[in-house]
């Protein structure tokens, strides 16, 4: 898992939206297991990579088909483990109707919104999963019950998060600090800990 920090204004999102080609760089290209991003389709690059956001928009008649939107042959059973996943079964099935309450009729918090949508990404489960903010409006607890599934689920591909808690930058493989509209570092938390201005980003809080 590689996680994005920086300050507000420094490049995270557009960095999230590059790499998953919802805008195309000025120069250079991207690379997805070495190919240009250029030259997927629309339909293979959609299968390949992932997204999850700060406010997902939900669409579909029923919760279910919120969760299983975009996939080829979705079912129950995999909707349901992608719900779990995502600490969003149990307020689903609290609903009037579970899974098949009306999206337009379920009530749900900006919280339980942003499970809905890691919901959706992890049942799409491509190669890159993209989680730009998407740990917003998240309690510290359910953030880490997130991260510990995060990195325990799907098929091994890669996960970029944009993070704001220095506990969730620790648990990554790698931190690209932003700063600057420029990547100024890559390493661990650890190790980028060490420099003064990476602590500003969390605050001068603890290394976690």
């Amino acid at each position: 898992m590689t996680v994005r920090v920086g300050l507000s204004g420094t490049g995270k999102s557009l960095l999230a939206a590059l790499a998953g080609r919802l805008a195309d760089p000025d120069r250079g290209e991207i690379l997805l297991d070495g190919v240009p991003l250029r030259d997927l389709s629309h339909d293979e690059l959609r299968r390949a990579v992932g997204h999850a956001f700060e406010r997902p928009a939900l669409l579909g008649t029923t919760i279910e088909d919120t969760i299983a939107l975009g996939l080829a042959s979705p079912t129950p059973a995999r909707v349901r483990e992608a719900a779990r996943t995502a600490h969003a079964d149990d307020f689903v099935r609290r609903l009037p109707r579970g899974y098949d309450t009306p999206r337009a009729d379920a009530p749900h918090s900006g919280g339980e919104a942003q499970r809905l949508g890691l919901a959706r990404a992890f049942a799409h489960d491509g190669r890159l999963l993209i989680l730009d903010d998407a740990l917003s409006s998240l309690d510290t607890v359910t953030e880490s019950r997130f991260t510990d599934a995060l990195l325990s689920h799907g098929s091994g591909g890669t996960r970029i998060l944009i993070a704001h808690r220095a506990a969730t930058a620790a648990r990554a493989d790698a931190v690209a600090w932003l700063e600057g509209g420029r990547v100024r570092a890559v390493g661990t938390h650890a190790e980028l800990w060490e420099d003064a201005g990476y602590r500003a980003v969390f605050g001068d809080g603890e290394p976690a």
